[in-house]
Parts: C-alpha cells; structure tokens; sequence
C-alpha cells in the first residue's frame, strides 16, 4: 500500500462482510457512500468494488450515483483500475453505467458453474455457488464462468489498461481473487 492510500474503495449504503475479508488479507478498503462518487477529493484506488443489490432501492441507493459517475468509472477502469461488480437484484438491468454492454437477468438459486481457463475464474469459491440470476454479455466481454443452462454468470472485458469484472454469483469472492486483482490493478481516481 502506498501511504494511507487504501487498496479497494466499497460502494454502497452501509458496510459489508467484505471488510473482515480484505483486513484478512491485509488489503485497505474504504467505505464510500454512492453519494461522494466522483468527488475530486477521493484517493486513487487499485480496486472498486460494487456489491449485490446496487439497483435495488430495498438494499441500496447506489444506482442514481453510478448513473451520474459513469464517466469517472470508465477513466478509473481507462487509467488500470480493477471494476468488480455484482448482481443488481432486480428483475433486469442493463448496466447503462458502465462504458461497455452489459445486461443482467435475475434468477435465483444454486447453480453448478463451469469456470474457463481466464485468469479471474480464481473469482469462485466453490463449484456449486448460489447465483443471482445471469448475464448477458456484448462483444467486449469473455465469459469466464457459465452456469449447467449454459448461461454466464462471471464475466471479464478489458478497458483500456483496467478491467471490469461482473459477476451474477451471489458470494464472496475467493480470496485469491482480492489479490491477483490488487496485483493487476493500477492505482487510479475514481
């Protein structure tokens, strides 16, 4: 870590699990409320990650920010960030947010994936996960992960010299994940 720069930046409305995960692997993070989303007084991050439920109004507030910081998520991702996001937890979104195609079906439950040879299939912590519906990917992203109907459920595009990751697996990310995108990620403003 450089100086007091923390590794990950976590958006959303209140703190998650994933904190515990990252203190373990001695990663920082920062709690950001969608609301500071493109202030020019945050600090450059290796990772940004979305969490489940981002479009939902149930579990968060973080799509109306998303919507209006869409050109800082595309420089963070241009300049090297890593971009993981998750399920939006609604019938269907099309991340319109995002600076590459991307649409999201949801449908809930256990699913037994098949990961390819990618880099980040090391996202998956176990074979039969629970996933919250699947994706539908453009042109620019690679399927890394598909579910038993053949649907994909983890997908990987690489945007200028970062990476956006979307995921529709309803589960932490392995630990090894955390650390091969940190090693990858470039730091970057949001």
């Amino acid at each position: 870590m450089m100086g007091d720069m923390p590794d990950i930046a976590l958006i959303g409305d209140r703190t998650f699990l994933f904190e515990k995960l990252f203190g373990e692997l001695g990663a920082s993070c920062q709690f950001l409320q969608p609301a500071v989303l493109g202030s020019p007084f945050l600090p450059q991050y290796k990772m940004v990650i979305i969490p489940t439920g981002f479009a939902n109004p149930q579990y968060s507030k973080a799509l109306p920010a998303l919507q209006r910081a869409k050109s800082n998520i595309a420089d963070f991702v241009k300049r090297g960030g890593m971009l993981t996001v998750f399920g939006p937890m609604v019938a269907k979104h099309e991340y319109e947010w995002l600076p590459l195609e991307l649409k999201y079906v949801c449908d809930y439950g256990p699913e037994s994936v098949t990961p390819s040879q990618h880099e980040c299939s090391c996202f998956l912590c176990a074979v039969t996960p629970e996933c919250d519906g699947y994706l539908c990917p453009g042109n620019d992203f690679e399927t890394v992960a598909r579910d038993s109907k053949g649907r994909a459920v983890l997908v990987a595009a690489n945007y200028g010299l970062g990476l956006i990751v979307a995921s529709s697996v309803h589960e932490f990310p392995a630990a090894e994940y955390i650390r091969w995108a940190l090693g990858k990620g470039k730091p970057a403003k949001l």
